[in-house]
């Protein structure tokens, strides 16, 4: 049996967000095939994932170099530098989850900071390095396909030897989708109607399922709020969290600060627009899905949207809610070709407050809608969604062994140092800086693969 580790860089546990949410699924569709250990940073729970748990973070290079020698499979969504020049001589097979296009996303996420440029830069050559490693790349849409094999082919990554063995390359590049569990969600007990201040039994709820973003764009679904507000005071619109599990709150590249003050200034903040201060725990968001009428989430138009997968509007469908998003990205695109709701253009509240309208006050129409849904969702299952991945891993043998460019290898990995070591300077100090590089150094030398 197939020995595959799963490097989580974020704790696994009951609060989770979607990268180490993605780890855990995965690890489960994966363990009925292979021997599954899920390697994640500390504080983690051995509950969540099938298999073992190595409780270990990015930067516990001794354990998890051991581990990659004691595994035939590594399945990760980011490596250090070290970590990934190991993975290339190893006799194990790479492959990089590449679901999250970070070099683009860190550029939304600095804001109007200096900093975008090396951390665009650092995510850039991080990306580049993984493509250049992987027997296998995994992304979450066939738009985020084209991005990858784009930039391998302007990289020298599309090599003649495997473009014979298989000239569509989806054996080398292939799309793994953020999927839905297999089991439905449950509701036990009323969590948002009767329970929140302000929101009463019958009242109408329209759920933001995930976090507030800096790329994303919470004041649009405020605004389209505002204007139903005055003919329909019963509907309020709840954003299920605003803090973020397993980061720093000063890495965290929030936009949730600006919308509650939003909605304080226009007198919204608790009468009809309402924040969860925490995170719903994985297994409770079921409730809160259950319990909506409408499924919102929008964001700006920008490359980083072009790119994405909103994996929180998935939830949408995993509860049969019809939801209201902006278009332009691949969900947009889904929600809007399959008929589950209604995708607008980026920003244009007095159309995202029309499809609201729209789907609360005719039943008929909704009801059709939610049926849409339910037909669609058993196809997004993990189950479904991970066998491009379960069948690299039952029999990784059976495809081409990766040979990295010397070049490309060389800048991926050692290129890296001097956006790593920029970075320990800014945030520790040169002294920082000047203990990481022996550090280095010593591995170099002291590691053989």
């Amino acid at each position: 049996m197939t020995r595959v580790l799963l490097v989580s860089a974020e704790p696994v546990g009951a609060a989770m967000a979607g990268p180490a949410i993605r780890v855990v699924e995965l690890a489960r569709a994966l363990a009925a095939h292979c021997d599954v250990t899920v390697a994640a940073p500390a504080p983690s729970d051995p509950a969540a994932v099938p298999g073992r748990l190595l409780e270990a973070g990015l930067s516990d290079f001794e354990p998890l170099l051991s581990a990659m020698r004691e595994h035939d499979v590594l399945v990760a969504q980011r490596l250090p530098p070290q970590l990934l020049r190991y993975a290339a001589r190893l006799p194990l097979r790479f492959v990089a989850d590449l679901y999250n296009p970070q070099m683009i996303e860190v550029l939304e996420a600095a804001g109007d900071g200096g900093a975008g440029e090396s951390s665009s830069r650092r995510a850039w050559r991080s990306m580049l390095g993984q493509c250049a490693v992987a027997d296998l790349v995994i992304c979450a849409s066939e738009k985020q396909r084209d991005l990858w094999l784009g930039g391998m082919a302007l990289n020298g990554l599309v090599d003649p030897e495997r473009y014979r063995a298989d000239p569509t390359f989806r054996s080398f590049v292939d799309v793994v989708p953020f999927g839905l569990p297999d089991e439905p969600p449950r509701h036990d007990a009323p969590v948002i109607k009767g329970v929140w201040p302000g929101i009463e039994p019958d009242d109408r709820v329209l759920l933001w399922a995930g976090g507030i973003w800096r790329w994303l764009d919470a004041l649009t679904p405020i605004r389209a709020l505002e204007r139903l507000h005055a003919e329909r005071p019963s509907v309020h619109l709840v954003f299920m969290g605003t803090g973020r599990p397993a980061l720093k709150p000063g890495d965290v590249p929030t936009g949730a600060d600006e919308a509650m003050r939003f909605a304080r200034e226009r007198g919204l903040d608790g009468r009809c627009v309402h924040f969860n201060p925490g995170w719903v725990s994985y297994a409770d968001r079921g409730a809160y899905l259950l319990e909506a009428d409408v499924g919102v989430c929008a964001h700006h138009d920008h490359l980083e949207s072009r790119f994405s997968f909103r994996t929180r509007v998935l939830d949408h469908f995993w509860a049969g809610l019809p939801s209201v998003v902006s278009s332009g990205d691949s969900i947009g695109d889904l929600v809007d070709r399959r008929g589950l709701g209604n995708a607008v253009a980026p920003g244009d509240d007095a159309t995202f407050a029309a499809a609201l309208a729209n789907l609360l006050d005719d039943a008929e129409h909704r009801v059709a809608v939610r049926g849409r849904v339910r037909e669609l969702a058993p196809a997004l299952r993990w189950s479904q969604c991970a066998r491009p991945l379960v069948a690299f891993c039952s029999a990784p043998d059976t495809r081409p062994r990766r040979r990295p460019p010397r070049g490309a290898l060389a800048r991926a990995t050692f290129g890296q140092y001097p956006e790593v070591l920029a970075s320990l300077r800014e945030h520790g100090g040169l002294a920082e800086a000047a203990r990481a590089v022996p550090r280095h150094v010593a591995r170099t030398l002291r590691h053989r693969a």
